[in-house]
């Protein structure tokens, strides 16, 4: 039979168990992995932001498609996992939202990629403008197939009914909000939605106000019932409300003021090229 190790011996044992444990990759997990791993890694995502996306948001596409590897790993996981098919790494509403968020202008970065050398504007082609990249085109995600206007319209807009969401979501064109080089994140998801609507509102390209109207972007027309049914919800009234939530006490519009809409830029927000 046997016999029970004595201390020294266990001792004497020590750096070889370490080793063997290091080498089953053991010793090194840690509480903070352990946690990473139970949620969905936004972290290719990130590279591909870094690496890709200068600081006024725009894109170079042309390197992407030189180097897309850590993109096509993102839409593989976009593809395979999500808050229906493993809602086990989506505890939180903050998790879907932000899933749905990166999918999304993921996805229209894939989108831009498909059309090849073409960087005039993905609203281009069919009868209907943006139906073909919009509507027709089809993708994977969460294990369903489905448009990038029914991932934006049912899943995102009728899923969480937060406007802040159009500061987010970027359509790779040059009147878009502008797109982070960073990822949204669940944990910090609250402080990005409110810094995105605040710079949104606060760039004269959005929100020019006149002697006695306000110019604003044709997003708050496109989604005015979003905004305004906000609105309803928490005791204000009306688009120039909801935009004074996040423009500073010296900058609130008034609210006796006409709203006009820019035009919509619908260039493809690319780098260019000298």
């Amino acid at each position: 039979m046997p016999q029970p190790l004595g201390p020294h011996r266990l001792v004497s044992l020590l750096p070889a168990l370490l080793a063997w444990l290091s080498l089953m990759g053991l010793a090194s997990m840690s509480p903070a992995v352990a946690t990473d791993a139970s949620h969905f890694s936004h972290d290719d995502w990130a590279t591909v932001l870094e690496r890709s996306v200068d600081a006024r948001g725009f894109v170079d596409y042309d390197g992407l498609a030189q180097d897309r590897a850590a993109l096509d790993r993102y839409l593989e996981a976009v593809e395979q996992q999500g808050p229906t098919s493993t809602p086990e790494l989506f505890p939180t509403e903050e998790d879907e939202l932000a899933y749905y968020l990166n999918a999304y202008n993921a996805l229209v970065f894939a989108g831009v990629l498909e059309r090849g050398p073409e960087r005039d504007s993905v609203w281009k082609g069919g009868l209907i403008s943006g139906y073909r990249f919009f509507v027709k085109r089809k993708w994977e995600v969460d294990g369903k197939r489905l448009s990038l206007k029914r991932l934006e319209d049912v899943l995102i807009r009728e899923g969480f009914g937060d406007p802040r969401i159009h500061a987010a979501l970027n359509c790779a064109s040059i009147s878009c909000p502008r797109l982070p080089q960073e990822p949204f994140l669940p944990a910090t998801l609250e402080t990005q939605l409110d810094a995105a609507m605040t710079e949104f509102v606060s760039e004269e390209r959005n929100v020019e106000i006149g002697r006695d109207t306000v110019t604003v972007s044709k997003i708050f027309d496109w989604f005015k019932g979003d905004f305004i049914d906000y609105e309803k919800r928490n005791g204000g009234s009306g688009l120039i409300s909801y935009i004074n939530r996040y423009r500073g006490e010296q900058e609130k519009i008034p609210s006796s003021f006409e709203i006009e809409f820019f035009r919509y830029d619908k260039g493809v927000n690319a780098q260019r090229r000298d």
